[in-house]
Parts: structure tokens; C-alpha cells; sequence
């Protein structure tokens, strides 16, 4: 334990000198007319009453310590490093179709606003897509706006010109996007880059042999800055634009090379698409298939399990240590405060 002004430690010689005071002092007495009768014996009588008496001298000792500054070593809660979360959302018209007392948007939209209740601290962003993709939300750590958000995406309120479901040009859209999202959040990007710009440097990158991302033996779904990428493909039918293993295999690199994980929850009664599996599990990821809103929820309660938060280890700190002192001396005031309703010292 150490002290921010350890001279102020001097003055503990007044409460020292109180205390010698109060022990060794002996008044002046006064005779009364039961002195002369018989007592009997009572040690711990004075003993307490001398105790009483050093209260006085101990919250003065404790003020003393306390404006000393005490302070002691510790290790605080280790930082939480966030997760950059994008959920991939298909708003086909197809996502209209009733589930249990929903339609299928509205049951998925149920259980993503449940999951991001559980990630409180990581940013999350909401990409829609059909025959082309959308950003919805950007990356951010105020889930509330993606929460807001998610009403207004609903497939009815969509441009007839969505119907489609084209699966690998989202992917590779929110490849590029959660690269620069997550720059952007680590204070790493150009605020006045562009698209263009992005995808020409990160090509020069590629071609150089500085790939961003996720090279040989890195763990899954972290990047070379060390924060977790997590994408969430919500989708209800089978891609438009995945008709080739060299696709896949392209869609596949460009993740893992952006460090990204890749879950899929297949929403229906049919299969989950092999191509869309095949790339998740590519990522490190996995593919899930949810037939009604309460597999849905366990979906995401899963992958929250599977993606737990990450912390990192913090040196440890001098932090005030005020609470052994302020407790001694809120216990020896209220002691004294009662002692002088009965036990107070007086000359006879």
C-alpha cells in the first residue's frame, strides 16, 4: 500500500498523543457518600470505559490516513475487445411468408433484437439485400439504432426490385464493407476514402503480399488487429449467384482473408444450400437450419455461446483504497456518539 501524500502521515502524532492523553490521565475525582460503601469488582467496566475514551483519537488517526491518500495495486476488469457483427439480412419476398404468428422477417428481426441485448459492447451493422445488397446500419456500438432500424426493413417496404436472392455479391459486399467499417472504428481508415479507393488499395495490398486479414495459422474470425469479425447471414432461399465451386471458393478466401467468421441461419422447412454451407464452414463458421421462431431464438443463443466476448489482459493500476479506513472511522464515531448517552467518562 502506498500513499499519495505520505507527509500528510506526520500528523499522526496528534491522535497518538490524544490516545497517550486519554489512557494516562487521571482527573481530579470527587469524594461522594457511596465511595465508602462495598463495591463489587469490575475490570471490564474500565477497561471499556478507557476504550470509550480512545475513540476520539482513532477517527482523528483515520481522517488523517484517509487525507494521506491511500492506494493500493490492483488489476482492474480486464477490457472487453468488441466483436464488429454484421447480420446479412434477406428482405425477399419470400421472407413475407407466414411463421407461426409471424411472417419470417418479423420472427428473424425478433431474434436478432434478443441478440444484440446479449452483445452489449460490441458493434454491430445490419446489411439487406435481394438482387443487389444495401448497408441498413453501419457497424456501431449504439445497438439501439439497429434495433430501431430493423422495423423499417421489412420486406413490404421494400422496391419490387429485391425479389431476387443473391447471396454471393452480398457476401462479398459486406466483406468489403466490415473491412472498412472496422478500420474506421479502430481509427485506422481515411474519412475521406471511398469505395473506389478502398478496393483499389486493398487490391494493391493483395498483390504486394500484405493481404489484410487472416493469414496461416490465425485464429478464426480475428483479423491482424486482433478484433473478432462476425458475419450472420439470415437468408430463406437458395442463391442466385452461387453456380460455381471457384465462386464459392472466391467468396470463401476473400472472408478469410478479411478474418471474417460466417454463420448462415437458414429460415424454412428445405434444406439449408450446400453452396452457403460450404462457405461457412470454409470461414470456421457453421450452418443452421430454424423451421419456427423458437428455433430461431436457440440459433442465436448458440451462436453467441460459440462467439463469446474476448478480453485482454490490462497492467494493474494504483486505485484509491479508502473503504478499511472510512469503515473503521464510521464504526468508531457511531460508538463514540452512543457512549456519550450512557457511557461518557465523569469525575466520580
Amino acid at each position: 500500500m502506498t500513499f499519495v501524500h505520505p507527509a500528510y502521515l506526520l500528523l499522526l502524532v496528534f491522535p497518538l498523543a490524544l490516545g497517550w492523553w486519554s489512557v494516562r490521565r487521571r482527573g481530579t475525582g470527587m469524594r461522594m457518600p457511596f465511595d465508602h460503601e462495598t463495591h463489587v469488582g469490575r475490570p471490564w467496566l474500565g477497561a471499556w470505559l478507557r476504550g470509550v475514551e480512545l475513540l476520539p483519537a482513532v477517527i482523528l488517526a483515520m481522517t488523517v490516513v484517509l487525507i494521506a491518500r491511500p492506494q493500493t495495486l490492483r488489476v482492474p476488469q480486464r477490457d472487453r475487445v468488441a466483436t464488429h457483427i454484421t447480420v446479412c439480412m434477406d428482405v425477399s419476398g419470400s421472407m413475407g411468408a407466414g411463421m407461426g404468428d409471424q411472417n419470417r422477417y418479423q420472427s428473424a428481426a425478433a431474434a436478432i433484437e434478443s441478440f444484440t441485448y446479449a452483445r452489449q459492447g460490441d458493434a454491430i451493422g445490419l446489411t439487406l439485400f435481394g438482387s443487389w445488397p444495401l448497408r441498413w446500419v453501419p457497424l456501431t456500438k449504439d445497438l439501439q439504432v439497429l434495433r430501431n432500424a430493423l422495423v423499417f426493413a421489412n420486406p413490404s417496404n421494400q422496391p419490387r426490385g429485391m425479389g431476387g436472392t443473391m447471396i454471393g455479391s452480398a457476401l462479398k459486399y459486406c466483406a468489403d464493407n466490415m473491412q472498412r467499417e472496422s478500420a474506421r472504428l479502430e481509427g485506422g481508415d481515411q474519412p475521406d476514402q471511398d469505395a473506389a479507393q478502398w478496393r483499389q488499395q486493398r487490391a494493391a495490398a493483395q498483390l504486394f503480399g500484405s493481404t489484410p486479414g487472416r493469414t496461416g495459422g490465425a485464429v478464426a474470425g480475428v483479423n491482424a488487429a486482433g478484433t473478432d469479425r462476425l458475419l450472420i447471414l439470415v437468408s430463406d432461399g437458395a442463391s442466385g449467384d452461387l453456380n460455381g465451386q471457384d465462386q464459392i471458393e472466391a467468396i470463401s478466401q476473400e472472408l478469410i482473408a478479411a478474418g471474417i467468421t460466417m454463420y448462415h441461419v437458414h429460415i424454412g422447412s428445405d434444406t439449408i444450400p450446400d453452396q452457403v454451407s460450404s462457405i461457412a464452414q470454409e470461414t470456421g463458421g457453421d450452418a443452421f437450419l430454424a423451421t419456427n421462431p423458437g428455433g430461431l431464438q436457440l440459433i442465436f443463443d448458440h451462436i453467441d455461446r460459440m462467439q463469446p466476448a474476448r478480453f485482454k489482459a490490462t497492467a494493474s493500476v494504483p486505485v484509491d483504497y479508502f473503504e478499511p479506513f472510512a469503515l473503521v472511522a464510521i464504526v468508531a464515531v457511531g460508538l463514540y456518539a452512543l457512549s456519550l448517552l450512557k457511557w461518557r467518562y465523569t469525575p466520580w
